[in-house]
């Protein structure tokens, strides 16, 4: 597994899936065997396998036509493209959970909120910096606001998103300056769900949400140039 930025993070059992893909010989639009047949290849159960197909769906590897097969791709932009739209769903999603965070929160919510924010920022502020730790603490901060916001449904779903993200794509706060600007943005959003302020709240998500994926895509230009 690797952390390099710019590079997907893989579970074991997707890495085993890449690996067959690549070994097979499989060439892009090439379809894949059976569900059936590629759990016993690989060795792994059904579940399993489903779980890898769905990381290397998100992250452009594969193509799930439902009722015909899985396919194999080799499509960089492909791969663009869905992580484009893991930060469209975020956006969605989070805009909503804030602002009803805000308005909806009691007492006992908010002090977790700014437990979370601390414990991620007292990891930020270690050195040297564990990114693995600042990930699950970050996820862990964004899904406690999501909780505050009292709807089972969208906590689900977020909850949903945010371990797809956390399997398909490193962390952008190892980009230059985003971890400090991330900081800033957590400040903003927590003190407008204190002061129960729903538009400022609203507002800061998406301006943190559209930082990220720029950053992510800035960053994955370089890697090209």
């Amino acid at each position: 597994m690797t952390t390099q930025l710019g590079t997907p993070r893989i579970q074991p059992q997707a890495q085993l899936l890449l690996d067959y893909i690549s070994q097979s010989g499989l060439k892009n639009g090439d379809r894949l065997a059976s569900e059936r047949e590629l759990a016993k290849i690989l060795g792994i159960s059904r579940p399993s396998l489903r779980e890898a197909i769905q990381v290397l769906q998100v992250q452009g590897r594969v193509l799930v036509k439902h009722g015909i097969g899985i396919f194999a791709v080799y499509d960089e932009t492909f791969s663009k493209h869905q992580i484009e739209e893991l930060f469209q769903m975020r956006e969605i999603l989070e805009a909503p959970a804030v602002e009803w965070a805000a308005e909806r929160r009691n007492s006992e919510q908010l002090e977790s909120i700014k437990d979370a924010a601390r414990a991620l920022n007292e990891v930020i502020s270690q050195s040297p910096v564990n990114f693995d730790t600042i990930r699950k603490l970050d996820m862990e901060f964004h899904l406690t606001i999501a909780k505050s916001a009292r709807n089972q449904f969208l906590n689900q779903t977020l909850g949903t998103l945010q371990e797809i993200m956390f399997n398909s794509m490193d962390t952008t706060l190892k980009i230059p300056g985003r971890i400090d600007a991330s900081q800033h943005e957590h400040g903003v959003i927590v003190e407008a769900i204190a002061r129960r302020d729903p538009i400022t709240a609203r507002l800061m998500i998406i301006q943190h949400i559209h930082n990220a994926r720029d950053a992510w895509f800035k960053y994955l230009r370089k890697q090209n140039d």
